[in-house]
């Protein structure tokens, strides 16, 4: 079976969604420790734009499914899904509050 090579642009993609990922999981703790002082408004707000992590780490999760991560980026990859896990119950927290 012939492997998949993938293209310069989905590697780059990869990376900057790594990047933004680890940037939004990475604030929940500070979020989470200031939500009191939010209004509702910016609560909701909150909520309904964190649609594009959660899709943006879908996509990062179906590109790993299909090993098109270059072995740094399923280093960062894995590193990520052990901040995921650290930090799930906070971001619960938030979309239940």
């Amino acid at each position: 079976m012939a492997q998949v090579v993938p293209d310069a642009e989905l590697l780059a993609r990869i990376d900057r969604y790594l990047d933004y990922l680890f940037d939004q999981w990475e604030q929940l703790p500070e979020m989470a420790a200031e939500w009191d002082e939010w209004d509702p408004d910016s609560r909701l707000t909150f909520a309904l734009n964190w649609g594009v992590p959660a899709d943006r780490l879908a996509q990062l999760r179906g590109w790993a499914d299909a090993g098109l991560l270059t072995p740094a980026q399923r280093r960062r990859y894995d590193d990520l899904l052990r901040l995921v896990a650290r930090n799930q119950d906070t971001l619960t927290y938030l979309l239940e509050n």
